[in-house]
């Protein structure tokens, strides 16, 4: 039997007990690799553990709220405690805030940009020096098509995943001769629980995609495994050249 590719790795996803992180999560454990499923909401999260467990694979479930140092200085702690060691980090965490700008709070602008983007510094900092050490680590950060190409109410979510695609470069500048490979995905129009509790289930959904010009030449809306597919070529041997990218998964609705 052909060994796996990433026996022997360990993972970090946060934002993975649903959607694409949790697609990421299970396509990490089935290629051999330990994953440590970094989430707000522990129950999910534990819910995937078993998911693993249950494909053979090791995982443990970390509460971590990404905006919060002392939570991420954990996460990245306890992973290292249980395991030795982290390998792979993917920043899937994320949050919006529906509202024009001239009614959008203080408070809400606060949330999105602490999550997504402090989330996604708080956690590439958290590991770079165990990868330094090592002398290698692949990191996959997450964008959004809405940085690209704007909709209505997104301001904040646009300005933290646009943040997101200039922090990664500048980071895999500075990594990139540790052997580190620092990329960022950016998935378009995926049926995922976020998006079906905005625009509903089934023909909803396809219209919310229709809504807003984002139904790809094949007419087929991303699976959360579309993503993750690519995720997990990033995190693979084969990538090795890959460093610095933002790489758009989106069947074709946006092409850049």
């Amino acid at each position: 039997m052909a060994q796996k590719e990433l026996e022997g790795k360990v993972a970090i996803v946060t934002g993975g007990s649903s959607g694409i992180g949790r697609a990421v999560v299970l396509k990490l454990a089935g290629e051999g690799a330990t994953v440590t499923i970094a989430d707000i909401d522990l129950n999910s999260a534990k819910k995937v553990v078993a998911e693993v467990k249950g494909l053979g694979g090791s995982s443990i479930a970390v509460k971590t709220d990404v905006s919060k140092s002392q939570d991420v200085s954990n996460m990245v702690a306890e992973t290292i405690r249980q395991f030795g060691k982290v390998d792979i980090l993917v920043n899937d965490a994320g949050v919006g805030a529906g509202a024009m700008v001239q009614d959008l709070t203080e408070e809400d602008w606060d949330k999105v940009i602490n999550t997504n983007l402090k989330g996604t510094f708080l956690c590439c900092r958290g590991v770079i020096k165990p990868m330094i050490e090592k002398k290698s680590g692949r990191i996959v950060n997450f964008a959004s098509g809405q940085w690209f190409r704007p909709s209505p109410m997104s301001a904040p979510y646009a300005a933290s995943k646009g943040g997101i695609v200039s922090f990664s470069k500048s980071l895999a500048l500075e990594v990139g001769s540790y052997g580190i490979n620092v990329n960022v995905v950016v998935p378009g129009f995926t049926d995922t629980p976020m998006t079906r509790r905005i625009f509903g289930e089934g023909d909803a959904l396809e219209s919310g995609a229709a809504s807003l010009g984002l139904v790809p030449p094949r007419g087929q809306i991303a699976k959360p495994e579309d993503i993750a597919d690519v995720v997990l070529f990033l995190t693979k041997p084969a990538s090795r050249h890959v460093l610095g990218q933002t790489i758009h998964v989106n069947g074709g609705s946006l092409m850049w």
